[in-house]
């Protein structure tokens, strides 16, 4: 309360310099990501009740440890891109093609360079889970590297999801995440039921990949970005 009250009394709010237009122009960019925060849950979350519910809370174990462990790529990501996006937002604003090129050809070695990590996930995986978690999770190496990679996946998305941001497509970005999400509760519940855990983690990459594959898409139909270097 004093914050606010020294806030006030410093002139440091002057509601009256608000403008309407910006108010309008904040709700209509932010409320559409309500339901990209439920999409992004049930992506993340919501399996791990299902999965519990058919091969039970014993079996999935070692699998919501090696989960756990791989969400360090979450926090890396997302370091990654709060300090990538507003330098790409400066180069997008000078609107020049050579620049838009030069982003595209960037975008291309990172996606490369995550998708050649993710190899070594599927050949010494398991010997990391142990190495961090201990031999009580012992797990297969095509689990790991499914999970991993599907997380490679979320950083991908990450990094093509700034462009639909730019161009304030909020509203088709909660629908990706939606439309994701739906599909990896369908494909988990038939997956983990033939599969178990490894249909479990082919679930969550397969999603992942959706929803990078679906975003990639739109950004290079709506926007003005040569994701694939456009034909002129």
């Amino acid at each position: 309360m004093y914050s606010i009250f020294i806030i006030i009394k410093n002139k440091w709010l002057i509601f009256s310099r608000i403008s309407l237009s910006i108010i309008k122009d904040i709700l209509k960019v932010g409320l559409p990501l309500v339901p990209h925060s439920i999409g992004i849950f049930i992506l993340v979350g919501a399996d791990k009740f299902i999965i519990s519910g058919i091969l039970g809370l014993a079996t999935i174990s070692s699998y919501l440890v090696v989960f756990q462990i791989s969400t360090i790529f979450i926090f890396v990501f997302d370091a990654i891109n709060k300090s990538y996006y507003p330098w790409l937002f400066e180069q997008l604003n000078k609107n020049n093609d050579n620049t838009k090129n030069k982003l595209w050809l960037l975008t291309s070695v990172y996606f490369i360079s995550l998708l050649t990590v993710s190899i070594f996930f599927f050949f010494h995986g398991s010997a990391l889970i142990t190495l961090i978690a201990g031999k009580n999770y012992m797990i297969s190496n095509s689990i790991v590297g499914l999970i991993f990679l599907g997380q490679i996946f979320g950083g991908m998305y990450l990094m093509i999801n700034n462009y639909l941001f730019y161009e304030k497509k909020t509203m088709l970005i909660s629908t990706i995440t939606i439309v994701s999400g739906i599909i990896h509760l369908l494909l988990i519940s038939l997956f983990s039921y033939y599969w178990g855990l490894t249909g479990a983690a082919l679930s969550f990459c397969l999603s992942k990949c959706i929803q990078f594959l679906l975003t990639w898409l739109n950004v290079y139909k709506i926007t003005a970005i040569p994701l694939a270097i456009k034909s002129e």
